[in-house]
């Protein structure tokens, strides 16, 4: 399918899991992959899944036809059911009324042509203001939506699939990679204050703890 053809879909709003937005994973692949899972509730989710399957479904019938078959093998969708991580078990579970949808993109792509160039997705805070290149890192429980580039691709040996590319993000609330509000679960009370001057003791006697 050509990029001219490529439907364009928005989420609605969603938790991102393990976001790669900022900076290219470059882990497994050394051009480098943007990627996010977007979080969404069942009921917000069918109407997303009901857009994809219709993309699908036509890209599916001229590659078919392309091929000249009736029928092709199929690669796996790119969302199921949500799943976390069980700490009891150390497995992954289902985590019943809630999908993930799985996003990715290459950060650098090279045609069959030998033509190669440099894409990442567009970033904005949620009054679509363009993120600065030093902005603090989307990070995963941040709510967000994605402007996707539906690919439809098909390969002998995987069959015909979608990907979904994350061509703009809009950051409705940030959570830094921490997954912390900042206050590490205390909450402020009354008592002992850092002031500018403050400084370690020095008196004679006093040893810093090495472990601490």
């Amino acid at each position: 399918m050509s990029s001219s053809k490529m439907p364009r879909v928005t989420t609605p709003t969603g938790l991102a899991v393990w976001p790669k937005l900022n900076e290219p994973d470059r882990k497994f692949q050394p051009e480098g992959v943007y990627e996010v899972t977007l979080r969404l509730p069942e009921d917000e989710a069918d109407g997303l899944i009901a857009k994809f399957m219709d993309i699908h479904a036509e890209a599916y019938r001229q590659v078919c036809s392309q091929q000249g078959k009736k029928a092709l093998k199929k690669a796996a969708l790119p969302w199921k059911t949500a799943e976390e991580w069980d700490k009891e078990t150390e497995t992954k579970i289902e985590k019943p009324g809630f999908i993930d949808f799985k996003f990715k993109m290459k950060a650098k792509v090279t045609s069959r042509s030998g033509k190669s160039w440099e894409q990442r997705p567009a970033l904005f805070d949620a009054r679509l203001t363009p993120l600065p290149a030093d902005a603090d890192p989307i990070g995963g429980g941040s709510k967000i939506r994605i402007s996707i580039e539906v690919y439809a691709w098909y390969s002998a040996s995987l069959g015909f699939g979608l990907t979904l590319r994350p061509k703009a993000v809009q950051v409705i609330e940030l959570k830094t990679y921490s997954g912390s509000d900042g206050n590490h679960g205390f909450e402020a009370e009354d008592g002992f204050t850092v002031s500018p001057d403050f400084a370690p003791s020095t008196n004679e006697g006093d040893q810093a703890d090495p472990d601490f």
